[in-house]
């Protein structure tokens, strides 16, 4: 049987030869570490990489602007230069084992590998960004064992690690492989600040242009606009109400739409739920005799779980929802119906709902706390313009999130055909 040749799915034009397989002691050596824990961090002439830190806060480079713990230590350590590589030795999850930072633009800075790292300095065969996203893809071997006392943690020794197999092209489509990625990374880091900036933009607008808890005028206001908001309780308003029970039994693959509290928090998310619940048009006509239709305008909003979660119904497609669960605010055009949905996101009204949910085990917001809840009133044609306001802004938080999605897509994707 002929072999299978060493070479990936997607390459670089070019570059024809078969990927070489080296152990990596033969790619670099392992430097010292120091034990400092995060107890030791403070203010001092040297700055510490954590193992924990590698974990969560660092995107695979550390460069001159990224912030990292400073130390305040006695003597002279050995310091991390461009290009070494930091492992992360132990996790509690083994798909973080051997997660990797590399070194980039120290900028001067003392850097020291820390608590539960490895120091590695590649040579002349092996370069470093190429290691880095090769430890992100699924080719990517790891050495473990368990260990510690009581919780179940996984560890890389030295010794296995020094003995791992990486196949390897020559070092300039390394190169151009990790600095492909490097620029893939970029992108996705620009993509999230976007999102991440437009959120931020959306909480601050929330607490302007809402009245805070006590005043009747909000801070941020559309140019024509005066006079003090009033202040109604929900139930004086509309009806709220849930919906009649359906059954396990009554769950089916496809029908008309079931919607249970979880997927209007994964909604909330900007995540789509994997496991949709139907049930059929026949359940569906016999319930809604008795209990109503939801029209576009209306609310639900969770009351178990994550409570207080909106989903705003903004079509007349058929749905369905679990009773109990979900409450329903029969809002048949008394308020707009963005607007009425953003001021549940409100810290008036969430502070409302989690405050009266009670101190028990389980937090509950129920159809006489739905009533109770108290709602600021502008003018229709003010809420409607607060409404679209909010809408767009949430557009655009949607279309950063798709984009951004898509450039982890094909990061993935890249990374499963650009290895061997």
């Amino acid at each position: 049987m002929e072999q299978k040749k060493r070479v990936p799915k997607r390459r670089f034009k070019g570059f024809v030869d078969e990927w070489e397989e080296r152990i990596l002691e033969d790619l670099g050596r392992f430097g010292k570490t120091y034990s400092y824990s995060r107890a030791k961090e403070g203010v001092g002439d040297y700055y510490h990489i954590h193992y924990g830190d590698i974990h969560k806060r660092y995107d695979g480079v550390i460069k001159k602007t990224t912030k990292i713990p400073s130390l305040k230590v006695e003597g002279n350590y050995e310091t991390l230069n461009n290009g070494d590589i930091v492992l992360a030795d132990a996790s509690e999850d083994y798909m973080d084992l051997g997660k990797t930072v590399v070194i980039e633009e120290a900028n001067k800075r003392k850097i020291i590998a820390g608590l539960h790292t490895f120091k590695f300095t590649p040579n002349e065969y092996l370069n470093s960004l190429f290691y880095l996203y090769y430890s992100q893809s699924s080719l990517f071997k790891k050495f473990s064992y368990k260990t510690g006392t009581g919780i179940s943690v996984f560890g890389i020794s030295k010794e296995n690690i020094n003995k791992m197999k990486l196949k390897i092209p020559s070092y300039l489509e390394q190169q151009k492989i990790g600095d492909f990625f490097k620029k893939l990374d970029d992108m996705i880091t620009i993509q999230q600040r976007k999102l991440e900036k437009t959120k931020a933009l959306k909480s601050a607008y929330l607490a302007e242009m809402f009245p805070a808890e006590g005043e009747r005028l909000p801070k941020r206001r559309f140019a024509g606009f005066t006079g003090e908001w009033r202040v109604k309780k929900i139930g004086k308003l509309m009806n709220v109400t849930s919906v009649k029970r359906i059954h396990q039994s009554d769950w089916r693959e496809e029908g008309v739409r079931f919607l249970r509290a979880r997927d209007i928090v994964a909604y909330s998310k900007n995540e789509q739920p994997t496991d949709l619940l139907y049930i059929s048009k026949e359940k569906y006509k016999e319930y809604t005799r008795l209990s109503g239709k939801v029209s576009k305008g209306d609310l639900l909003v969770t009351g178990v779980g994550t409570i207080g979660v909106p989903f705003l119904i903004e079509n007349e497609n058929q749905i369905y929802f679990k009773d109990g669960n979900i409450i329903w605010f029969k809002n048949h055009k008394k308020i707009d119906g963005y607007f009425l949905y953003y001021s549940f996101k409100t810290k008036v009204i969430q502070n409302y709902i989690h405050n009266i949910a009670g101190i028990g085990t389980v937090g509950t917001y129920t159809i006489e706390n739905g009533k109770q809840t108290p709602i600021y009133l502008p003018s229709l044609n003010e809420q409607q313009k607060i409404g679209d306001f909010f809408k767009k802004l949430d557009d655009m938080i949607t279309n950063h999130h798709r984009k951004l999605e898509k450039l982890q897509a094909l990061k993935q994707a890249y990374l499963h055909e650009m290895f061997v």
